[in-house]
């Protein structure tokens, strides 16, 4: 957190009002395109460009009104190897995370899945926006919430935890439209590892290129898993 300490930090005020629009823009157009009559496919597709349009947004804002970068911690660019290790590990954590997010349907829990069930059937045979879908999460909601939220959070809070777990609850409220339990565990604990590895190895590459992986290795999964 010594990058943080160096620089000149802008108010809180300032800070909450960035982290509140970096959350409640993506979700507030999303809701909105929810109650439009088009086609779900085609609000898949629009809504996309919503989390493309806040990561421009929030950079505008930091630059004019942070009066700094969006990314405020240096990346670092520790070599191929350390990336790709990074990647491995990370997947796996995925897998972990995924495994404690089904331990409630082990005391009875049961979810329908129907939205995931949809998008799995609307996006058969639809590789490039499967791409698409997976590319704007793995970028955009990593410049979001670990490259933007988390350490604003960490500007404003003296406990490094507090903006880890504030920021992972955020993250996991964006997946709201998914109605699962499931999904709003698995995304929380995606938050805080994705969060703790930021801290620690201010390597935001890694965790973007994880982060496509998993929804796009997830939706190709969805359509053999999930179309019955």
């Amino acid at each position: 957190m010594d990058d943080l300490t160096h620089q000149k930090k802008p108010n809180d005020a300032i800070l909450i009002t960035g982290i509140l629009l970096a959350f409640l823009i993506p979700l507030g157009l999303t809701v909105a395109i929810g109650n439009v009559n088009v086609s779900y496919f085609d609000k898949l597709f629009y809504s996309r460009f919503f989390y493309w349009g806040t990561v421009l947004f929030l950079f505008f804002y930091a630059r004019q009104v942070e009066r700094g970068p969006l990314l405020i911690w240096p990346e670092n660019n520790a070599g191929t190897k350390f990336f790709l290790s990074s990647v491995v590990i990370l997947y796996l954590l995925f897998i972990a995370a995924a495994i404690v997010s089904a331990i409630p349907m082990l005391f009875g829990w049961r979810e329908s899945n129907e939205v995931m069930k949809m998008i799995a059937r609307l996006l058969k045979g639809q590789s490039s926006m499967m791409f698409f879908i997976a590319l704007t999460a793995g970028v955009t909601e990593e410049f979001i919430f670990r490259g933007y939220i988390l350490t604003r959070l960490l500007q404003i809070f003296k406990n490094p935890y507090i903006p880890v777990i504030l920021s992972s609850i955020l993250f996991s409220a964006l997946h709201y439209k998914f109605h699962s339990l499931r999904e709003f565990i698995f995304t929380f604990l995606i938050g805080v590892i994705f969060s703790l590895y930021y801290i620690k190895y201010r390597n935001i590459k890694a965790l973007m290129f994880t982060h496509f992986l998993i929804d796009f290795i997830s939706l190709m999964l969805a359509q053999h898993l999930k179309m019955k």
